[in-house]
């Protein structure tokens, strides 16, 4: 397994205080769906898949759709999500797109770590 990002675990704490409440989970899909529309292109190409499946993951878990997840699955791609519509995490996004390579860094990270859950999910999704 690979080391984790640095400063990604006060996104942890942080997703583990929004996940109480579906209405933050959602709002936080909301805003990342909005940032990758945005801000997608080359700099994400990597992750861009990836980062689609932790938003779709969490939104079809906030409406009660798939529940197939553990808690900590659910905290760590929160604080994913958190950390990619974060403003001034590792590398700023407005520092030459290279902030936007360590995004990709946390949600390859975080993808990986949950790489089981997320596959029994993309299974679940397609055959809908």
């Amino acid at each position: 397994m690979s080391e984790e990002p640095r400063g990604f675990s006060q996104f942890l704490t942080r997703a583990g205080e929004v996940v109480g409440s579906p209405a933050r989970v959602q709002k936080v899909a909301k805003q990342a769906s909005a940032k990758m529309l945005k801000r997608g292109g080359a700099s994400l190409a990597s992750a861009q898949e990836q980062l689609h499946t932790l938003v779709d993951l969490v939104s079809a878990y906030v409406q009660g759709d798939y529940r197939e997840i553990s808690a900590t699955t659910l905290v760590s791609v929160v604080a994913a999500l958190l950390y990619f519509i974060a403003p001034l995490d590792a590398l700023p996004d407005f520092l030459f797109g290279w902030g936007l390579l360590d995004d990709a860094a946390v949600i390859s990270y975080v993808s990986a770590q949950v790489r089981t859950e997320l596959e029994a999910f993309k299974q679940w999704r397609d055959q809908r």
